[in-house]
């Protein structure tokens, strides 16, 4: 908060940096923090913006993450020519796609 007053710049310096816990502690600490926010922008006479409302701090940081994933595959090939294999440079004889190469083999122990 740009002007806060000391006793909100204390409450915020005793938050830990990341939130480990449960969901009831997280909400009294969401309540105490935004009833904090409200006195201090009331001590200033200023507007509390929505954003720091104890609503939607509520919802900011109780909102579920929900994952979708696609069903439709990502790479599909119109083409009429047969697919390439592939092969991965580890399973390849290097040697024996490039006869030009002439390199002393080390054995991997």
């Amino acid at each position: 908060m740009a002007r806060a007053s000391e006793e909100y710049n204390q409450l915020v310096k005793r938050l830990p940096e990341v939130f480990v816990g449960k969901i009831e502690r997280l909400l009294s600490l969401i309540k105490i923090l935004g009833l904090a926010a409200k006195k201090c922008m009331k001590e200033k006479k200023m507007h509390l913006a929505p954003w720091k409302k104890h609503r939607y701090m509520q919802a900011k940081w109780l909102k579920t993450c929900e994952r979708t994933t696609f069903s439709i595959p990502l790479t599909t090939t119109y083409s009429s020519q047969p697919a390439r294999p592939r092969a991965s440079m580890l399973t390849v004889d290097l040697l024996e796609n490039m006869p030009g190469l002439h390199l002393t083999a080390v054995e991997v122990v």
